[in-house]
């Protein structure tokens, strides 16, 4: 027999849009039920300890300095933070050989320099001409969305292979797609809605500053646990139907009646909704040309950070290998050692098509490469391929194929009746960052709120 709830909200996915939207409307006093399909709070964010208890991040997991909102929450649930790992020399592999550096700029050719630094200026640019809230509406618009991002990059004037290849791979990362597949406009609103794409690029004053203590995902769990028995875990979400002044919200067991109901899920997931009524056309094709990311995040351990004596950052880059960024990620206290390993779109399928041993094989003989032969024999080895989750269907953000943001972009905050839509997704400043998904539950709770005050006068 099916538990039947009501309440005033129900809200649909525990990453941190659902989260905060759930604890937004809690303090304002409405009742609420949030119902997860998987068996832990945090979305796209994975928090999951080590054998010794030490927590690493396997989704995202950093914190840009100008991402006021996720701060402001972590302050507000006790939660703090601390700098990224970033002394020593970073390295740079491509062209047959390894360019150890310091600073934001490898040593390449100054030309290979200048047209990496004018092609940013010329991204830049462009991005502030697409409005935040609706980037549809940019005068090049129409232009901008029928192109991908991989023409952009083929008539960008950057020069040398090597520099081609590592702004190729970079954007590939902010995107996490085949670049001929992402819209061009896509890309400047992301630019735009971070600052510049110089920031999306950097840990020091960008988009990877920080990490948190106890993991990105402590966060979450502070507010699950304020929430308390609100929050039903193990509850995938099959049908949403609307009946005059109430929302029916129904899983395998259980039923919520509510008067409005928030969808904070993917893209994608949210296609695999049954809702009554359906819905329109033009909103289906826009989840369905809203692609998740495909990103593979390997997180290698040692029993200490061995590359930072040895003069090293961690932050390393050799773009199309199985280890296409990596950064340091290891705890505040150094101990153990953690070092992140990305790959991105195209690689990261080809790489995930691999026997899981020849994939070990694979990133441990590039980290070898480059940190020695200590970096062969890791205490540990965690890989998440996140296209493949079954409830997030990649990560860190979708991306909007060719024409998708034009055609149908205004409905991506738009409500459907009693629903209301969060997510990164949905957001206009940080889009894509935890801190837009904590925007986007911010943002729909408010609306809910200013709703019941009218229905209330």
């Amino acid at each position: 027999m099916s538990e039947r709830l009501e309440c005033d909200v129900c809200v649909v996915g525990a990453g941190y849009a659902g989260l905060t939207a759930a604890l937004r409307l809690t303090q304002a006093g409405q009742s609420v039920v949030v119902l997860e399909a998987r068996d832990r709070v945090g979305g796209r964010i994975w928090t999951q300890p080590l054998a010794d208890g030490t927590p690493v991040d396997r989704g995202g997991g950093w914190l840009g300095p100008r991402h006021d909102a996720i701060h402001a929450l972590a302050r507000e649930m006790g939660v703090g933070t601390y700098k990224t790992w970033v002394k020593g020399a970073h390295l740079l592999v491509g062209d047959g050989r390894t360019r150890r550096y310091t600073g934001l700029i490898p040593k390449i050719s100054p030309l290979a320099v200048l047209t990496l630094a004018l092609a940013q200026w010329k991204i830049n640019r462009m991005a502030r001409q697409v409005p935040l809230d609706a980037p549809w509406t940019a005068a090049r618009a129409a232009e901008w969305d029928a192109r991908s991002v991989a023409w952009w990059i083929e008539r960008s004037g950057i020069r040398t292979a090597i520099a081609r290849d590592l702004f190729e791979s970079a954007v590939r990362g902010l995107m996490t797609s085949d670049l001929s597949e992402a819209s061009l406009l896509h890309l400047l609103y992301l630019v735009h809605s971070h600052g510049s794409i110089e920031t999306l690029f950097s840990i020091e004053n960008g988009a990877q500053e920080n990490m948190v203590h106890g993991g990105a995902g402590a966060i979450a769990q502070r507010i699950a646990d304020r929430l308390g028995p609100a929050v039903h875990l193990r509850t995938p979400v099959r049908s949403i139907s609307q009946r005059g002044d109430r929302v029916l919200v129904a899983g395998d067991e259980i039923e919520v009646s509510a008067r409005n109901a928030v969808v904070s899920v993917p893209p994608a997931l949210a296609l695999e909704i049954r809702f009554d009524p359906p819905l329109a056309d033009d909103r289906a094709e826009l989840y369905r040309n809203a692609i998740g990311g495909w990103e593979t995040k390997t997180l290698v351990v040692y029993e200490e950070p061995f590359w930072r004596d040895e003069g090293y950052s961690g932050q390393t880059a050799e773009p199309q290998s199985a280890a296409e960024v990596t950064l340091d990620a290891g705890p505040a206290s150094g101990r153990p050692g953690v070092i992140a390993s990305f790959t991105f779109g195209p690689v990261a399928r080809k790489l995930d098509a691999l026997a899981p041993d020849v994939r070990r094989k694979a990133v441990l003989d590039a980290l070898s490469a480059r940190l020695g032969p200590r970096a062969a024999r890791p205490a540990g080895f965690i890989e998440t391929s996140w296209w493949t989750e079954e409830w997030s269907r990649g990560c860190s953000m979708a991306h909007f194929t060719l024409g998708t943001l034009t055609r149908h972009g205004r409905l991506l905050r738009e409500r459907f009746g009693r629903v209301h839509w969060a997510g990164t997704e949905t957001a206009t400043v940080s889009h894509g960052a935890i801190d837009g998904a904590v925007r986007s539950g911010e943002r729909v709770a408010a609306e809910i709120l200013e709703r019941v005050g009218e229905q209330r006068r």
